[in-house]
């Protein structure tokens, strides 16, 4: 490398490390803002088993 080179800061990394982005909002927000919220099929309820006396530990030692 020349010394020219190096005085020039041409010898940086070109990559930008740490782009601009807000806390806690991910790429797909940022892509889709209007999409629908799908948070609520996420939680844990009875709900949602189908099958609430089926042992599945039983079933898979069989």
């Amino acid at each position: 490398m020349s010394i020219e080179f190096k005085k020039n800061g041409n010898g940086k990394c070109p990559v930008m490390h740490g782009g601009i982005t807000k806390a806690g909002e991910s790429n797909t927000a940022r892509l889709w803002p209007n999409s629908i919220n799908l948070d609520i099929l996420h939680q844990h309820d009875t709900k949602t088993n189908p099958l609430p006396g089926f042992k599945y530990r039983k079933e898979v030692k069989k």
